[in-house]
């Protein structure tokens, strides 16, 4: 059970690995300080051994004189103490005899600044009776050097000590830091990760369920910006769910109202063959004008109820005179905006791969938005011109307009359904959907559609299609 805690709490794992680090730096710093406790313990017999020199050089009662001698033995555990000077030796106190084991010298004299790091795990581990010689200067006038025997196993006891009271403390100034830094990491990061993660895990449960109403994070750092993000991806997805709830209803609506027109339309088709086989010349030109246009109402009703089906009906791409698909586009537009004079530069033999219906949509969709930005300026010249560039294996076919051009949110989203409504100018009304579609219908036949220039002269499209 703690084990699945540790593994699984990204908390625990923080405060075990505070911990972990803090007791590592102890230990990089703890053989230095163990080798300086060494030569401090050491340093510190060393003087106290001169003020005894000093004490007994001033003190000829020897009453006196055995006080302070007994006091220091048991305040320092130094078993003989002697004197150098001139070359001969002094015995202090103690006696040679008392000496057994080996004899290490030690000359504090040389020791410098920086002790030896081995030195204190060889006092350490040692189990021997051996005797430690050590060398230090005299604060005496007139002799040379004081000379110590201690037992090695009074600074390998002291050491053990130090040692062991060293590693509580670590241990201690560990869980204190570890605690401290965990509560400053928990409160920073650690916290608002877990919220983080709450939020997430009931986002994937039910998106549309909000929460208590959360204020947006003001974090100028890494976490804010992570808040701030999820907030925004939420408030972007909900508001995605939503729309695709009204397709979803507009779409069943739309499929329905097209069965029935279907049904209407194909009322129609029997009355436009009857007027195409008309004698009079004039009204079988429009019966036949009116055959084609029903046909093509019919068919989009028949891909609207295959797209609400999921089935997408390829376009049935051959060798079309694009200007005369142009033509019919355009004249049945003009018919609806009298006051846009239409010209068409395409050469009429110009041939180009396109299925005719998807073609006649898109020139339709980009001359009936042209035409109502223009109409909706009351401008006395409003033009509407198709040039074209002849690639080596395309076309680009140009359509421009005299209108008022492109607002700047329109460019933003211009081909996305239900986002570029205002396509043109403010007075005209629109779903979104024409230029939507006509960018798709481009795409599926190895083309495409984009937007060359808008200003305030006017708008230029530009609509690429495999050449014949």
């Amino acid at each position: 059970m703690i084990d699945g805690f540790i593994s699984r709490r990204l908390s625990s794992k923080l405060l075990l690995l505070t911990i972990g680090f803090v007791m590592l730096a102890e230990m990089l710093l703890f053989i230095p300080s163990v080798a300086l406790e060494r030569q401090s313990w050491l340093e510190d017999r060393a003087r106290q051994a001169g003020l005894l020199a000093q004490a007994l050089t001033g003190v000829p009662d020897y009453q006196a004189s055995q006080t302070l001698t007994d006091q220091f033995v048991a305040d320092t555990d130094v078993m003989v103490m002697a004197a150098k000077r001139d070359g001969m030796t002094e015995l202090v106190l103690g006696t040679p005899g008392e000496i057994t084991g080996e004899v290490i010298m030690i000359d504090l004299r040389e020791s410098g600044r920086f002790p030896s790091l081995t030195a204190p795990f060889s006092d350490l581990f040692s189990d021997k009776t051996d005797s430690l010689r050590v060398m230090a200067a005299s604060p005496v006038d007139g002799q040379d050097a004081i000379e110590l025997i201690i037992p090695r196993n009074k600074l390998r006891w002291a050491l053990r000590d130090y040692v062991r009271n060293i590693f509580w403390l670590s241990v201690f100034i560990a869980i204190i830091t570890g605690a401290l830094i965990f509560w400053a990491m928990s409160a920073m990061i650690i916290r608002p990760v877990q919220q983080l993660a709450e939020d997430m895990t009931a986002f994937r449960e039910d998106p549309e369920k909000r929460r208590a109403r959360q204020v947006r994070s003001k974090r100028h750092d890494e976490i804010g910006q992570l808040q701030r993000e999820f907030t925004d991806l939420k408030q972007s997805l909900r508001a995605a769910f939503r729309q695709r709830e009204r397709l979803a209803g507009l779409g069943m609506s739309v499929a329905k109202i097209n069965h029935d027109l279907r049904n209407v339309l194909t009322s129609a088709l029997l009355i436009s063959d009857r007027l195409s086989m008309n004698p009079d010349e004039k009204m079988s030109t429009m019966g036949e004008r009116l055959t084609r246009t029903v046909e093509r109402g019919i068919s989009l009703t028949e891909d609207v109820l295959s797209y609400s089906k999921a089935e997408t009906a390829d376009p049935q791409i051959q060798d079309v005179r694009i200007a005369f698909t142009i033509g019919e586009a355009a004249a049945d537009v003009t018919a609806q905006f009298p006051g846009t004079r239409f010209r068409n530069t395409i050469p009429t033999d110009l041939m180009v791969r396109t299925d005719p219906d998807h073609a006649y949509r898109i020139f339709h969709n980009l001359f009936r938005n042209a035409s109502q930005a223009m109409a909706a300026t009351e401008s006395p010249n409003r033009v509407l011109k198709v040039g074209v560039d002849i690639m080596k294996d395309s076309v680009d076919l140009r359509i421009s307009d005299t209108g008022p051009g492109l607002p700047d949110r329109a460019r933003e989203n211009l081909f996305q359904a239900f986002s570029g409504g205002q396509a043109h100018s403010a007075g005209t009304k629109s779903t979104g959907l024409g230029l939507s579609i006509s960018k798709e219908l481009a795409k599926a036949q190895g083309g495409d559609l984009c937007l060359l220039s808008s200003d305030e002269n006017g708008t230029t499209f530009q609509l690429t299609l495999p050449k014949s």
